[in-house]
């Protein structure tokens, strides 16, 4: 009885791992006007209304680039889906909870989508945040 128990018990890790949650897709138009990167770091992505690397600045990192992805879902911009969001308030000093919104975003998977010369490329990004 005793080898039944421990044997059903270590099978237990094994189907907790099988339980992962599927992740949603976001696709976000890149604004070039809203959306900063810099030489050093070109597979960083900021942006403007984050609250700046003294007290923590949110960012997307890219992961890939994708020239032929297929999709049904349309794009978002993000400037209005960051502004329309909780996590964004027009009258604090500090507009943008950086980290809270990097936590949200964790549980999607996220594409910038550039659009050069007609042709789409789209770029896999996940969310992270950071202090200097």
């Amino acid at each position: 009885m005793k080898i039944a128990i421990l044997f059903i018990l270590s099978l237990f890790p094994c189907f907790a791992g099988a339980q992962e949650k599927v992740k949603d897709t976001l696709i976000f138009s890149y604004d070039s006007n809203y959306i900063i990167t810099h030489n050093e770091i070109p597979n960083h992505f900021y942006i403007k209304d984050g609250s700046g690397g003294n007290v923590g600045e949110f960012f997307f990192a890219g992961v890939q680039k994708i020239k032929n992805y297929k999709t049904k879902k349309r794009e978002i911009g993000l400037k209005e889906f960051i502004r329309s969001s909780k996590f964004y308030d027009e009258n604090r000093r500090l507009k943008l909870r950086d980290y809270e919104l990097a936590d949200y975003l964790e549980d999607y998977v996220i594409f910038l989508v550039k659009t050069e010369d007609g042709k789409k490329s789209y770029i896999q990004v996940k969310s992270s945040f950071e202090i200097e």
